[in-house]
């Protein structure tokens, strides 16, 4: 195979390129008075306040004279030009030029004779929340429902007294409620509820998912164990005896 010619001077090259190259420091020009660190003697602050009245003092500019715009000429408005147009007759006589005693006998028409205050509307009714269930009829609001609220006292005298009070209040039955039956549903909802709830599935037995407790084994045993993973460890003889032999081929 072709080897590369290798060059001469190539000691020489790694030598001269193994060099650190010389870092060029970045140009910085010289600092003025004012930049330079440190205190301003007295010839500084003057050379300083002479700078400042050529070149810091403000510039007085004389006001800018807004002139008015000049009046509209038919010149420079075309619309002046044109002739005004005759005033619109309106359908009733107080536009069209009538006396006084006619406007006011026609203010007095158009005003109404009774006036009424702005409508307020009631506010809402409130009614009781019947959400329609799925594959069910809608629900019929009865008559008397939902009952009214009962009024409450501000106050109590004693705690006996609004003891007595909650215990003779009594809300108003449904007529529905006294000739019906209860179905199988309601009768389980108005049971108290049961902490854990009841499973929707029977559970399996809790010691299908325990492990079996792990006993110890003698010194005997273990032996016995590592022997036993060694056999079963080792492949079987069956399959080794029907696997075809590639000896000859090596």
């Amino acid at each position: 195979m072709w080897q590369p010619r290798r060059r001469r001077c190539s000691k020489e090259w790694c030598l001269r390129n193994a060099q650190p190259k010389p870092s060029i420091p970045p140009f910085k020009p010289e600092p003025t008075r004012w930049a330079k660190p440190g205190p301003m003697n007295l010839d500084d602050w003057v050379n300083f306040y002479k700078w400042c009245q050529v070149n810091a003092a403000p510039i007085e500019r004389p006001p800018i004279k807004k002139e008015p715009p000049p009046p509209p000429t038919p010149e420079r408005v075309p619309r002046m030009a044109e002739a005004p147009k005759a005033p619109i007759v309106g359908w009733t006589r107080c536009e069209s030029g009538g006396n006084r005693d006619e406007q006011d006998a026609f203010s007095r028409l158009s005003s109404p004779r009774w006036r009424r205050g702005k409508y307020q509307p009631p506010p809402p009714e409130v009614f009781a929340y019947r959400p329609r269930l799925a594959y069910q009829p809608r629900p019929m609001p009865e008559p008397g429902r939902p009952a009214n609220k009962i009024k409450v006292p501000c106050c109590f005298q004693h705690d006996d007294v609004e003891s007595e009070f909650w215990a003779t209040v009594r809300f108003p039955v449904s007529k529905n409620a006294r000739s019906t039956m209860p179905s199988r549903k309601d009768c389980e909802l108005s049971r108290p509820r049961a902490v854990p709830p009841k499973p929707h599935c029977p559970l399996p037995p809790q010691n299908a998912y325990l492990m079996p407790k792990r006993k110890k084994m003698t010194a005997r045993q273990w032996r016995a164990h590592q022997q036993r993973l060694k056999i079963l460890a080792q492949p079987s003889e069956r399959i080794l005896a029907e696997l075809p032999c590639f000896c000859d081929r090596w």
